[in-house]
């Protein structure tokens, strides 16, 4: 029986690793103009952090793009091995690989690798919680830090698992750099001028939205196992990765911190990135927790949670993923510079928004106490 062809998915397939090129050169060229234009005029000197963190990058990219060809080769190989029983090889290279695009279901397949067990999905949950973490992150600072085509590194993080374009990101806040932000921030006027209202803008996104969508992503997580081999399965994956855009769309005053706003009535309900990073943070956990709880349950050991890691390339991709992006975030808290307070880059007085030690108060303190002594003689 010959098999069906379905050129929309071939066509889907090819374009998807062509948009993974477009976009790893669309995001390097952000970076290369922000170096070029922002990093260098400032002055700013964050050389050691830029290598540690374009080190990173290429690893990560060398490693991703390793496990992802080692998914594409096993389904080829699969797929020819599957053929060779019941028709002959073309003997064409090009055209069996033609010929596997347009009949294989490489998507269906690599969800299905992932959600096949507790014990895969432990690991690919886990990665997918650190995504849905860094895109919050991503569009919290690349907001307030107006990183120009920030679109780019949500569209890269799309395509590829999330630790190439978290840590290309964490090179864009570097060379964008708190000083230069703080500069941009004294030659504005108090007086904000009105801008244009934008579409996203009149959409009133708000901390509730951003909650709401974060519960979205989870939820088609929690359902992604439950629907394993049915029809419904890749429409909740399709349903979460646009969910993991939302945060692409909020406004960077609907992140506003409550210190850096005149009237903070009129933002109750107004969404800071920590807040909503909070809100993920314990939700990830609870699930990860869970996820581990049910594998228990259905009989598996911890080594069967650590074979489980190499029981498909799908999941090792995602497991070498998650391990990276833990080393970027790690190395990011480490080594990162850290933000001026709220209050001091929004043009309130440095010296009220700077903390003060206690050995500085008790000095204060001591010199009250004297000038009090002199005023009453």
């Amino acid at each position: 029986m010959e098999e069906p062809i379905n050129y929309l998915g071939a066509t889907i397939f090819w374009l998807y690793n062509i948009l993974a090129l477009v976009f790893t050169g669309k995001t390097l060229q952000t970076l290369y103009i922000l170096y070029t234009t922002t990093y260098k005029t400032k002055k700013a000197n964050h050389t050691k952090q830029l290598w540690i963190f374009s080190i990173l990058a290429l690893i990560s990219f060398v490693t991703l793009s390793t496990t992802m060809l080692n998914v594409l080769i096993q389904s080829f190989n699969q797929k020819t091995l599957l053929q060779s029983s019941t028709t002959s090889s073309s003997g064409n290279l090009p055209l069996d690989i033609w010929h596997w695009s347009t009949t294989s279901s490489l998507f269906t397949d690599f969800a299905e690798g992932l959600v096949h067990d507790s014990a895969r999905f432990f690991w690919a949950q886990t990665a997918l919680l650190a995504t849905l973490s860094t895109v919050i992150y991503m569009g919290t600072e690349g907001r307030q830090r107006q990183i120009p085509q920030l679109w780019t590194f949500f569209a890269l993080s799309q395509i590829l698992p999330i630790s190439f374009a978290q840590n290309l990101f964490y090179l864009a806040l570097l060379l964008t750099t708190p000083e230069a932000e703080a500069e941009t921030e004294e030659s504005e006027t108090n007086t904000t001028t009105p801008t244009t209202p934008t579409p996203f803008r009149i959409l009133h996104f708000s901390k509730t939205h951003s909650i709401l969508s974060a519960a979205a992503y989870c939820l088609c997580l929690a359902l992604a196992q439950l629907y394993a081999r049915t029809p419904a399965l890749i429409p909740i994956v399709l349903l979460a990765r646009l969910s993991l855009l939302f945060p692409l769309l909020i406004p960077a005053q609907y992140y506003s911190s409550p210190a850096s706003v005149p009237d903070p009535k009129k933002t109750q309900d107004r969404a800071t990135g920590d807040e909503v990073q909070r809100v993920v943070l314990k939700t990830a956990l609870i699930m990860t927790g869970m996820k581990a709880y049910q594998a228990v349950q259905e009989g598996f050991s911890v080594e069967d949670l650590t074979t489980a890691l190499w029981a498909h390339p799908a999941v090792l991709a995602l497991g070498v993923d998650l391990g990276l992006c833990a080393v970027g975030f790690s190395a990011w808290n480490f080594l990162g510079p850290r933000v001026a307070g709220a209050g001091a880059k929004k043009g309130v007085n440095a010296s009220a928004a700077a903390p003060v030690s206690g050995k500085e108060k008790r000095k204060e303190a001591k010199a009250a106490r004297k000038s009090g002594g002199l005023g009453r003689r």
